[in-house]
């Protein structure tokens, strides 16, 4: 009863107050992560000018899914990041042990290739990807389906500064 009514009154205190912890247009929570911090997309059309694709993101947890640990964006375009060998490397369970779904992190890599959605001759998009490896075939890579493929070297929790009362 009493974390029932300690639960509503804390929902009316977040609501007159005026504190929103999900963004009033999409509805993704956005946490510390700016706005203007630069997304997936925006490192595909750098490396379509300059063909180096940027090594540091700032990015949410999203999960495990096999040897990778997946990280989105702001808009929830994915990058896979691979954190142990096989699924007996218990090092690498270790390592990422303290990540928590929907945290936003700084993560550091070494890009080692990419997952590409071909195409049929129907048009139809196929629904496994390709691993390839690195050069990146330019026009593959700048798709919006492809997603990057890291080695994760680091990865540090982006904590915000704003203090909620």
């Amino acid at each position: 009863m009493k974390l029932k009514v300690f639960t509503s009154f804390l929902t009316f205190l977040l609501i007159v107050s005026g504190i929103s912890l999900h963004s009033e247009e999409d509805g993704r929570y956005t946490g510390p992560i700016p706005r203007s911090e630069k997304r997936i997309l925006d490192g595909k059309s750098e490396f379509q000018k300059t063909g180096a694709f940027p090594l540091d993101w700032k990015l949410f947890y999203k999960g495990k899914q096999g040897d990778f640990v997946v990280f989105y964006d702001l808009n929830g375009d994915e990058i896979h990041y691979r954190y142990r060998r096989n699924k007996f490397d218990l090092d690498g369970e270790f390592f990422v042990k303290d990540l928590f779904p929907g945290n936003p992190y700084r993560v550091k890599g070494e890009w080692i290739g990419y997952y590409f959605y071909s195409i049929d001759e129907r048009g139809k998009r196929s629904s496994l990807p390709t691993p390839k490896k690195l050069p990146a075939e330019p026009k593959e890579f700048i798709d919006r389906q492809s997603v990057p493929i890291f080695k994760l070297i680091e990865y540090i929790e982006v904590r915000t500064d704003d203090l909620l009362y």
